[in-house]
């Protein structure tokens, strides 16, 4: 039997090695890139989880009896922290392309113009919290449906926020869409 070496030998005298170099930069590239991939997609994921939550909090806050005696749809931007830092970070130019190699990019980008139009939205019309589960139940959505990655998803949202989800995703709640089109 040959032992490794003597297999390097043989390899390097049949193939010359700046081929073989070749061949392992454009692997070490590749395995590079899908490593980049993970990362944005887990990132992506994270800020998803992290919006949805703070979004669904203040919205149980803002139509509750207290919330609603108080004014607070009036008011409900004041609280709400929704994040853009990495939807921008990869919707960058530079970034953008691998942005788009993901298979869920469509999904991502709905949600996301979700959350921007709720951020947009005037605060002072009262239907701001309407906007807000329209986002929510587009998360919902994709994640019922199969566009998001449901274990990735549950993997990276909050304790809380996984207790919730998977309530939705068993079927012991319905989605926010149920209560925006009850019909």
């Amino acid at each position: 039997m040959m032992d490794p070496a003597n297999w390097l030998d043989l390899l390097s005298k049949i193939i010359p090695v700046s081929v073989l170099t070749a061949a392992g930069g454009y692997f070490a590239r590749k395995f590079q890139a899908e490593g980049k991939k993970k990362r944005m997609r887990e990132h992506l994921y994270r800020e998803i989880a992290n919006n949805h939550h703070n979004l669904v909090v203040r919205i149980a806050v803002v139509t509750s009896i207290a919330g609603i005696r108080d004014g607070a749809p009036f008011r409900f931007h004041e609280k709400l922290d929704i994040n853009f830092d990495v939807w921008n970070f990869y919707n960058d130019e530079k970034r953008r392309e691998m942005l788009f190699d993901l298979k869920e990019v469509g999904a991502i980008s709905r949600i996301f113009d979700k959350f921007t139009k709720l951020v947009n939205e005037n605060g002072t019309s009262g239907y701001a919290h309407v906007v807000g589960k329209e986002a929510a139940a587009e998360v919902d959505d994709r994640l019922l449906d199969g566009t998001l990655d449901r274990k990735l998803y549950l993997k990276l949202c909050s304790p809380e926020a996984r207790k919730y989800m998977g309530e939705l995703l068993t079927g012991k709640r319905e989605s926010y869409r149920k209560s925006l089109n009850p019909i």
